[in-house]
């Protein structure tokens, strides 16, 4: 892994994420990136602090001692930072840490890294977040390495404590680890009965309280404790003494709370879920409300998770202009329980808040990417959900297709359809002025027969499409706006399409800077990712070249690009967790009416890879 690898992964791991250049590159001047192997010892339990520790690559297991036994407690994923604790108090480790495989990990020396804090005040005020996060108490053997607590607020009616019920069970599911539901009340009142069908008995919050606590919590799909709040000053102490017992805790802000009274709630929470009306006054309430969490708290905004309450009565309004209103990232949107699209989002947001994010990156690579639908046949077969798909030139096709929710049979139907009309497409209608063999139009007009008006927030899974900025020359990640627009942006070869036109850039092949797009799913905070990476070996190429009397122009012109990024290919399958990589003998590029031969490749090379894919993503 060299320099530029490393500063690209660290520009996007939060909290190194919100530094400027120059800091990143202090940053990585005190670090030192270490290799572990499978089982190897990073530190011990009761060592003395020595390093900020911050995975880069692979697994760690935190492991405690009890009963004379090793008890593992938690596996740490990509990006988390490790032996803060006793790097801030100057305590012993309180557990071992040890690599499962191969891990990369970057380690700053304690003095080093506290002198780097000085110099930035943002970073230590996150890290101090961090911290808060983590279970300091030393009254008995360590069992939870880190807390995550989530607030859910919104006006009344939205839904919030059947939102907070459904996503403690569902992060429960993904993870299966200590989950709890709180509903906090200043009356008698409360919901979470209601959707258990049963009576439970609600904790009087006040002085002494301490003692009687667990007594009141219920064992469920998620642990349930129901708060009457009569003394709110004791609110996050409650908060943080749970914290020593769950891995995560979501509690809901009731809505009449006061803001004198708001500070117990907020400042405990590691993350905002806010959900809210689809309605023009109830998004410049939410709007109003962000601005405080901002500016008094001092929250990021990617700590406050908007969802639109979709079941309310509507109001005409555009996407842009619900986002124009709020003047915040929609984060969800959540429709009727009853609908099928509810589960959907419940298990999206479960994972991202639980850090178990899978994110599949379907490469470019001409009719080869016919291949991905083999891939994609496999995952569904095997129940591997994916949360986020990034595509890539006629990758970002496929993936759209899939995030759109078309079936495996219907994609298969448009893949065969579009072969025979790419397979027509050499050489007329050459754009004027020249600036591509075909127009943009043309391309555009197959890709609106597919997707016809729908925009990417209308699919069913997250989807991210890169192309590439002409004029800024740089890689473009597309998340809003007409999905044929995007799709046919990633899809415009240079000189054999004409650019297309989005508002006032110039938008060409998104396989230009990312043939294998693992990078923009980095960038968007995935934890697992699945590369395919469909473009040929140098040896499948001279083998293919070799058998074939006469080599066609787009022969040339792929084969070049493909050169051009095969470093670029190299690097990004690196980032990955399990890169799939279909044989493509006695196939071609432009062999577009062979789509079911490419699909059979791409569903032999998926099954061959299926438990690696297992073990990379459902560990």
């Amino acid at each position: 892994m060299d320099k530029k690898e490393l500063r690209f992964i660290i520009r996007n791991t939060p909290p190194f994420n919100k530094l400027k250049p120059r800091e990143i590159d202090k940053f990585i001047d005190i670090c030192e990136l270490k290799e572990y192997s499978h089982t190897q010892t990073i530190y011990q339990e009761g060592n003395a602090p020595d390093y900020l520790y911050l995975l880069i690559q692979g697994r760690i297991s935190a492991i405690t001692k009890q009963a004379q036994k090793d008890i593992e407690i938690e596996h740490l994923g990509r990006g988390t930072c490790f032996g803060l604790i006793s790097l801030f108090t100057g305590e012993p480790h309180s557990v071992t840490t040890k690599s499962l495989g191969t891990s990369f990990v970057v380690r700053v020396d304690q003095n080093n890294f506290r002198k780097f804090l000085e110099t930035c005040p943002k970073l230590s005020f996150d890290f101090s977040r961090i911290l808060s996060q983590r279970v300091k108490a030393r009254t008995h053997p360590k069992t939870i390495f880190k807390t995550k607590t989530i607030a859910v607020c919104g006006p009344h009616l939205t839904g919030k404590t059947t939102y907070m019920f459904d996503l403690a069970r569902r992060i429960k599911k993904e993870i299966n680890k200590k989950v709890l539901c709180i509903e906090f009340s200043t009356t008698k009142d409360f919901a979470l009965p209601s959707l258990i069908n049963s009576s439970l008995s609600v904790f009087n919050l006040r002085e002494r309280w301490q003692e009687s606590v667990f007594g009141h919590i219920v064992a469920a799909d998620a642990d349930l404790l129901l708060v009457k709040i009569e003394d709110f000053k004791n609110i996050s102490a409650l908060l943080h003494f749970l914290s020593e017992n769950y891995h995560f805790i979501l509690f809901e802000v009731p809505h009449q709370i006061q803001d004198s009274s708001l500070d117990e709630f907020i400042l405990s929470a590691s993350d905002i879920h806010l959900l809210v009306f689809s309605q023009l006054k109830s998004l410049k309430n939410a709007k109003t409300f962000i601005s405080t969490l901002k500016r008094k708290y001092n929250f990021e905004p990617d700590k406050i998770k908007v969802a639109l309450a979709e079941f309310a009565p509507k109001e005409r309004l555009s996407f842009s202009d619900k986002k124009g209103a709020l003047n915040h990232h929609i984060y969800a949107t959540l429709s009727p329980k009853h609908e099928k699209d509810y589960p959907g989002a419940i298990r999206r947001i479960a994972r991202e808040s639980a850090e178990t994010v899978v994110g599949l990156a379907l490469g470019s690579g001409g009719a080869y990417c016919f291949s991905h639908i083999g891939v994609l046949k496999v995952l569904e077969q095997n129940n591997i959900a994916v949360d986020v798909v990034c595509g890539s030139s006629m990758g970002a096709l496929i993936a759209a297709l899939w995030a759109s929710d078309f079936s495996i049979e219907e994609i298969k139907e448009i893949a065969n359809e579009l072969g025979k009309q790419l397979k027509s497409f050499f050489f007329p209608r050459f754009s004027i002025p020249f600036r591509g063999f075909f127009r943009a139009k043309r391309l555009e007009k197959i890709m609106h027969r597919f997707f016809k008006d729908k925009t990417f927030y209308d699919v069913k899974r997250t989807l991210k499409i890169v192309a590439f900025d002409f004029l800024k020359k740089e890689a473009r990640i597309l998340q809003e706006g007409p999905l044929y627009k995007a799709v046919s942006a990633s899809c415009a070869v240079p000189g054999i399409f004409e650019p297309v036109m989005v508002k006032k850039d110039i938008l060409l092949d998104g396989g230009i800077l990312n043939p294998l797009p693992t990078r923009a799913l980095l960038n968007y905070n995935v934890h697992k990712i699945i590369a395919v990476d469909i473009t040929p070996s140098r040896a499948e190429i001279v083998k293919e070249y070799q058998k074939r009397k006469q080599l066609h122009i787009f022969d040339f012109i792929f084969g070049s690009i493909e050169t051009m990024q095969r470093e670029l290919i190299r690097e990004a399958a690196g980032i990955a967790d399990v890169t799939i990589h279909p044989r493509m003998e006695g196939l071609g590029w432009v062999e577009f009416e062979k789509a079911e031969d490419f699909i059979k490749r791409g569903e032999e090379a998926a099954s061959e890879m299926l438990e690696d894919i297992k073990k990379a993503v459902l560990v």
